[in-house]
């Protein structure tokens, strides 16, 4: 566990990262909360392999286009492992790009979660299955040290440990393991099985294809990939191409970044 100092209101930044053969995901890390804590002014406490020992899962590398390695399970420990009083939530693939999040500690909650989500080339699938329930994104979410915020973590893992049943129950089309499930089946157990709607404000970009370059420009990103360019404003980015993370042009955009914000 890697931990910068805690803020004088126990506020903080808490990732995982677990390396693979293929991807390199700590020294994503180290860049990505780097610029996270320079733009939110907040400490980082980064989860590792020593700590949290994880399982196995696998996923689709868009980069090398094959299932790979997914070394992921393990957030479920997020309440017992932050240092913070309240603690932002964030995936090593998030790049945060703005102060936008900050305004989710002026709102009333226990825990928030992120429940829209549009990418650059295609339209997400909103369910767990074509007769599922919606569900949510554990790539950016926020709790506070409550006892409801405890008891949706332990919702988190027993439905990790039981996660064949309860994808059985809740009609699930995907079979591998994603704490976007897990945390959706947690989040509607909790109230009452019912949908809720508080949610993090606004709807994240995933930027969903293999990339070649991000450019800051005039306050908006020109991001390419091989065919063509993308324009759009200045935000966070969900980047899905890990291979782009670990580029040199990658490590120059969090650089310029980190030199032009205050």
């Amino acid at each position: 566990m890697l931990n910068s100092n805690k803020s004088e209101k126990s506020r903080g930044i808490l990732a995982f990262a677990h390396n693979t053969v293929e991807t390199n995901y700590v020294g994503i890390a180290n860049k990505t909360l780097e610029l996270a804590s320079k733009i939110l002014q907040l400490p980082y406490t980064l989860i590792t392999d020593t700590i949290c020992p994880p399982q196995n899962n696998n996923r689709y590398n868009i980069d090398l286009n094959k299932f790979v390695e997914w070394r992921n399970v393990g957030r479920h420990l997020a309440y017992n492992l932050s240092p913070y009083d309240e603690t932002l939530v964030i995936d090593v693939d998030y790049i945060i790009q703005d102060q936008s999040l900050l305004q989710i500690f002026d709102m009333s909650w226990d825990y928030i979660l992120m429940r829209q989500s549009h990418a650059l080339t295609q339209d997400y699938i909103a369910s767990m299955g074509p007769n599922s329930l919606p569900f949510v994104w554990a790539t950016v979410f926020a709790f506070r040290k409550t006892s409801r915020a405890n008891m949706f973590f332990d919702l988190i893992d027993r439905v990790k440990n039981n996660y064949g049943y309860y994808r059985e129950l809740f009609n699930i089309q995907e079979r591998n393991f994603r704490n976007d499930y897990s945390f959706a089946i947690a989040d509607i157990i909790l109230n009452g099985y019912t949908i809720p709607t508080m949610s993090i404000p606004g709807s994240m970009l995933t930027v969903d294809q293999p990339i070649k370059s991000i450019k800051l420009v005039n306050n908006k990103f020109i991001i390419k990939d091989s065919k063509q360019a993308y324009i759009t404003p200045r935000t966070n980015l969900h980047i899905m191409s890990k291979q782009y993370l670990e580029s040199e042009d990658f490590s120059e955009l969090v650089n310029e970044i980190k030199n032009v914000t205050p």
